[in-house]
């Protein structure tokens, strides 16, 4: 897959820079051992003491903030770290001689936008574009590569800084010597847009709608959690934590000038005149709006639908979640997006069979009438955002809404909530459980005494995604708002893992009872569900006739395209397999026009309740469904 061709092609560029630094061996051991890292007994903060010739600059910068301090202490942390040059090329660049002349708390950001505290990262977790893992001033390092075809080989942080010596690996961490200070942007994601000549058409697009309004916040003011307060902790040993921030995000896939006018729009009146094409034949009944302000009117849609209000890197569309290890690489992954334009969803799926990510709205299968974010143009970042480049016209024809409708939806639970996106809980790396306060989540309400956490990808649980929203031995009592699902009739599937520790939940569907309260404790082999795993019966080698009777108790298995990663608590080779994991069929729906949902939870008998994924499946799929 494209994440682990660019990994490798990152390992090569850091080796040939090594190489062209001076390296004279040929074995690829001695490289690896002797030059790819600097081994140190000592801390971050040592090492870099020890090179004033190099640092004596930044750790200026380091013992006036006393980071200095944290830096000499047990933990991890990777450090880019600026060298003296790189130190006075900044002043300079400011008008100014010495760090003296800064205020203090500028001082204290430029340092924190040099450090990741928890984590060691290495270019062996490099990514071209963002990395999952944030600065201690909580924004985003975007990695880019050379070209051996340019014969430059450099790596560059934020754009511009060049790695010069890779991978120092010390006793609690790692340093990166950089030779450009980094300067995140400090741009409004509308403000990026607008200094950006590539896309004057949407820019102007986005200002003429208003659409621009809706992507102002930066972060909710009035959160005020107890930072660093641990809560309880989990069976596995990880402790609960608060979210640190409350940040809104958004993310616009945009067509370029140059792609608007191959297209055959060549302004904007023209722009407009193809939305109206498209989206009146979607919207007939509001095909007499004309003012491009109203949601509904037709050139509104088109820009609202290129607009999310999640802060997604490129590989936090669909590959983050496709390689927690999870997925069972035979199969795809599919992640439903919604979009600001009112009551749509966008489609982000891999394609194994072409080595892919991030392919939007894929029609028939065929990869050709799919929508791509430009491989030279991605991860654009912004204060509040991040900004892509799309190679072709993207649109919620009629094809588009005909294809989202006529197919499985399977949303994870993570997918609901934008606050989960923005504020980076959805990570791959370490596991976090996080604490999920009153009101954190816009479309999550609990009960007072409820509690409930996001437990991110362990590879211990036999997750689809590998997250999930767990509560704890608690009376919980709560609701969720989905993201709004096609016109159509749905069967409605609830995704959970049965174990011993487990309560008893009443479940509603747009606040109708599902059947009598589930007990979520029982395996999936127990009577009252009636699993038999795939192969143990002769009779029936493939399970597809206990399928059947599975879903006339109203149950299915869980699916076969995902499994636990370490089968520590799950065994199973894959989640149909288990007796673990179950699907709880909810009932059938019938929903007259696009809308949102809920679905509320009830404590029926005290334990711990957990959730993975819903599923919105027309009923016409489910002849031909498949066992993924």
């Amino acid at each position: 897959m494209k994440r682990l061709r660019i990994n490798f092609i990152g390992s090569l560029m850091v080796l040939a820079v090594l190489f062209t630094a001076g390296l004279s061996s040929c074995n690829s051991d001695k490289i690896s051992q002797e030059s790819y890292y600097t081994f140190t007994g000592d801390m971050l903060g040592e090492y870099l003491a020890k090179y004033p010739d190099e640092y004596s600059e930044f750790t200026k910068l380091l013992d006036t903030t006393k980071v200095m301090g944290l830096l000499d202490a047990y933990g991890e942390y990777t450090c880019f770290a600026p060298t003296n040059e790189a130190m006075r090329n900044f002043y300079n660049s400011m008008g100014r001689s010495s760090i003296e002349e800064f205020p203090y708390d500028s001082i204290v950001k430029i340092v924190y936008d040099h450090i990741i505290n928890g984590y060691v990262v290495t270019t062996d977790d490099f990514v071209e574009g963002r990395l999952s893992q944030k600065s201690m001033s909580d924004r985003y390092f975007s990695v880019s590569y050379g070209s051996f075809s340019s014969g430059d080989l450099t790596i560059r942080v934020n754009t511009s800084s060049p790695i010069l010596e890779p991978n120092i690996e010390v006793h609690n961490g790692v340093i990166h010597k950089i030779g450009e200070v980094l300067r995140p942007s400090e741009k409004l994601i509308i403000e990026a847009i607008a200094d950006d000549p590539k896309f004057t058409m949407f820019y102007n697009a986005l200002i003429q709608t208003k659409l621009y309004e809706k992507m102002m916040l930066v972060e909710d003011e009035d959160y005020n959690p107890s930072l660093g307060e641990y809560k309880f902790q989990q069976n596995n040993g990880n402790d609960e934590i608060f979210p640190p921030h409350r940040k809104y995000g958004y993310t616009a896939l945009m067509e370029s000038d140059s792609t608007f006018i191959a297209n055959g729009l060549t302004s904007l009146d023209a722009i407009k005149a193809y939305a109206k094409e498209v989206y009146d034949k979607v919207y007939p009944e509001d095909a007499g709006i004309t003012d491009i302000t109203d949601p509904k009117n037709s050139f509104n849609r088109f820009i609202a639908y290129h607009l999310i209000n999640k802060n997604l890197s490129k590989t936090k569309f669909v590959e983050d979640y496709f390689n927690t290890g999870h997925q069972i690489k035979s199969y795809d992954m599919y992640e439903y997006i919604e979009m600001m334009a009112p009551h749509t969803l966008l489609e982000a799926r891999t394609n194994v069979s072409t080595n892919e990510y991030t392919l939007l709205n894929t029609l028939n299968d065929d990869p050709s009438t799919a929508v791509r974010i430009v491989e030279t143009n991605y991860d654009n970042d912004a204060l509040n955002g991040v900004y892509h480049e799309i190679d072709k016209i993207l649109t919620y024809n009629f094809d588009v809404a005909s294809m989202l409708s006529s197919k499985r939806l399977r949303m994870d639970v993570a997918s609901f909530f934008p606050e989960i996106a923005n504020n980076n809980m959805r990570a791959p790396g370490k596991i976090i459980p996080y604490i999920i306060p009153y009101n954190y989540l816009d479309r999550l309400e609990f009960s007072e005494g409820t509690i409930l956490s996001y437990l991110n990808a362990d590879g211990r649980y036999e997750d689809y995604q590998g997250d999930e929203l767990f509560s704890r031995e608690c009376l919980y009592d709560f609701t969720i708002t989905t993201p709004s699902v096609p016109a159509g009739t749905y069967e409605v599937r609830f995704s959970w893992q049965p174990t011993a520790w487990r309560g008893a939940a009443q479940l509603y569907f747009d606040g109708i009872p599902c059947g009598i309260p589930l007990d979520l404790s029982l395996d999936a082999n127990d009577p009252a569900i009636g699993h038999e795993v795939p192969g143990s019966v002769p009779s029936d080698p493939y399970g597809y006739e206990n399928d059947k009777l599975m879903r006339n108790r109203g149950y299915m298995k869980g699916a076969a395209s995902y499994s636990a990663v370490d089968h520590v608590w799950y065994p199973a080779a894959n989640a149909r397999a288990s007796v673990k994991s179950a699907r709880k069929i909810l009932g059938i729906y019938t929903f007259p026009e696009p809308s949102e949902h809920t679905f509320h939870v009830k404590a029926a008998r005290a334990g711990q309740f957990m959730m993975d994924f819903l599923e919105f499946v027309p009923v016409e799929v489910l002849e031909y469904e498949g066992i993924d």
